[in-house]
């Protein structure tokens, strides 16, 4: 028991000190709080571990010591399933690849969006006949849409042709990325058009689901995700995906 007793505690603590780190370094999301709410009540099991031995505080411990247990096979399950989505770059050939927005600062793209269009623009360079579609509207904080400011990213800084992109600026959502994209796609390249998405590592499953359940059959190629923000995205990524399979959207 003193060994539980101390992975609890260096758990915990970590995971605390995760949030208040990343809070410090990125935009305050779910992300950067789950790692608290999962952290403070493994920290302070621990350190009381050794008074709960009898009556209710008894239960109250084997209680959170099985909703972690369950806790850590959720994730497990999770990680597999994120792991195990995503297609190589070069197992895939599309006749259109949409590169799915993320947020911008001002005008200017995210480290996160950075690297989806890195990926995205090498699969460009080996594929010279694919069209891109950069999909993505404007949020709060952002001066211009997502998919300008990608677009100006993939001109300026990856030499991708002009010509090559086409412009989804609506979406404010996966659901929407895709749908408003293949609008363009079909309208452009026809109804049987083979098509690849881009995304961070974690979304490509999510992503791929919300694509088969609007009837969309594409492939998805993973993009690296920022390392100092990895936890909290995987931890809101597995809340997403249980969300959005409670509400039947994957």
């Amino acid at each position: 028991m003193k060994v539980l007793r101390i992975i609890c505690i260096i758990v915990g603590a970590f995971l605390v000190l995760d949030t208040i780190v990343v809070s410090l370094l990125s935009n305050f999301n779910l992300g950067v709080i789950l790692p608290l709410i999962l952290g403070l009540p493994l920290l302070l099991l621990g350190a009381f571990m050794h008074h709960m031995d009898h009556g209710f505080p008894a239960f109250i411990k084997w209680f959170l010591l099985g909703c972690y247990a369950v806790g850590v096979t959720i994730l497990l399950v999770m990680g597999i399933l994120m792991g195990t989505a995503a297609k190589r770059a070069d197992e895939v050939d599309a006749d259109a690849l949409i590169v799915l927005g993320a947020a911008v600062h001002g005008d200017r793209v995210t480290w996160v969006l950075s690297n989806r269009l890195d990926t995205a623009a090498d699969y460009l360079h080996a594929h010279p006949d694919t069209v891109c579609v950069v999909s993505g509207g404007q949020g709060d904080g952002e001066s211009v849409t997502e998919a300008s400011a990608m677009r100006k990213y993939l001109v300026e800084h990856k030499g991708i042709a002009p010509e090559r992109i086409l412009v989804e600026d609506r979406a404010t959502s996966t659901l929407e990325n895709f749908k408003f994209s293949k609008e363009l796609i079909d309208n452009t390249l026809g109804k049987d058009a083979s098509i690849a998405f881009v995304t961070t590592d974690f979304h490509v499953f999510r992503a791929g689901r919300v694509a088969k359940k609007a009837g969309i059959t594409a492939s998805g190629i993973a993009s690296p995700d920022v390392w100092y923000i990895r936890i909290n995205n995987f931890l809101r990524e597995c809340v997403g995906i249980v969300v959005y399979g409670l509400r039947g959207d994957i």
